[in-house]
């Protein structure tokens, strides 16, 4: 059943102020992209804002941008409620699976807070599925929900999809992203085996892509070949996004991330030296942003460290001032940890 067939959208549909559809009548894909602009500012709705459009939707049920910005209100609230996020969950699962506010975290509902009404949402995700088999939007959303809770089932969907698409990239970048978040879940360290299956995707992702697309998996093709312990490949892609410094075409991720594989894999085989050259290089980005964090990365710096490195690891972080433009606070904290001999926490600072 796609969009727009019987048992969809049967009332009129008051989308965001001025714009209504018809009875009968599907909105179109940009109608239901522009909600998730919606759900976001829902996070910052105070109490009294949201009991406003609850009222709003005691009249019209059918208001999406009421609709979608209560999804991010009681996302950002699901613990203290998850029933009413919830609620609006399922909704839009029955009315507007396709919209893109089911491509994020708003709409998921997270089992250890609201098992049943995961229960009722998976059910009706299979029977979406069931119905339409063919549609890889609601294959993409259906993937989206299940991806924290049933990673299995999320990459059934998401093969699925590649298989009604099989030249479009997306479904094995997709999975291999999936895949990739199983990597470090491993007890005691970086799961080899859930990398090595992260590699293939991303390898079939790259060869379906074009320059543009090739160019933004290096990064993760060299992350995802040193966890799998393939440190040829690693070594390879490393280069391949180095030799692109000089082009029009470099972006800081490919120089930082470059250097940092490179300086792994030097690691890997003993050469503090080039480890530690590559470690600097990685800061050498001439104010290019790195994208992936918006911040640079500390998973070279935290392995040098642990080997007792900390003059080199101090100097990196001096290069870093220079790009990281809203991270001197931290830096210094870094800075002030390490001459006493500690090693930081990064946290959210390791990419790998």
């Amino acid at each position: 059943m796609r969009s727009g067939s019987p048992g969809r959208f049967i009332l009129p549909l008051v989308l965001l102020p001025g714009v209504v559809v018809a009875a009968g009548v599907s909105p179109g894909p940009a109608m239901l992209q522009d909600l998730r602009e919606e759900t976001s500012k829902g996070r910052d709705l105070s109490a009294a804002q949201a009991a406003m459009l609850e009222r709003q939707l005691a009249e019209a049920p059918q208001s999406l941008g009421a609709r979608a910005q209560l999804l991010g209100y009681y996302f950002r609230n699901r613990r203290a409620n998850p029933a009413r996020h919830t609620e609006h969950v399922l909704w839009f699962i029955r009315n507007a699976p396709e919209s893109d506010v089911l491509d994020s975290s708003p709409g998921r509902i997270t089992p250890m807070f609201d098992p049943d009404g995961y229960l009722e949402a998976k059910r009706a995700w299979q029977r979406l599925v069931g119905a339409e088999p063919d549609n890889v939007t609601i294959l993409r959303h259906a993937a989206t929900f299940h991806r924290a809770s049933e990673a299995a089932v999320a990459a059934r969907l998401l093969r699925q999809a590649e298989g009604v698409e099989p030249s479009n990239p997306e479904w094995a970048r997709d999975l291999a992203r999936l895949h990739w978040s199983e990597v470090r879940r491993f007890p005691g360290g970086r799961d080899p085996v859930a990398a090595a299956r992260a590699l293939v995707d991303f390898e079939r992702a790259h060869d379906l892509s074009d320059a543009a697309g090739r160019r933004g998996l290096l990064p993760d093709l060299a992350m995802a070949a040193f966890a799998a312990e393939d440190h040829e490949k690693a070594r390879e892609y490393g280069a391949a996004m180095l030799e692109l410094e000089s082009s029009p075409l470099r972006t800081g991720d490919l120089i930082h991330y470059g250097n940092l594989i490179l300086g792994h894999v030097a690691l890997e085989e003993t050469d503090l030296e080039r480890a530690r050259t590559h470690l600097l290089a990685a800061g050498r980005m001439r104010r290019s942003p790195v994208e992936r964090l918006g911040a640079p990365d500390m998973t070279l710096a935290k392995a040098l460290l642990e080997r007792g490195e900390s003059e080199i690891v101090l100097a990196y972080f001096e290069l870093c001032f220079d790009f990281w433009q809203e991270g001197h606070e931290q830096l210094m904290d870094w800075i002030v940890l390490v001459e006493a001999g500690r090693i930081p926490d990064f946290r959210q600072h390791l990419m790998f």
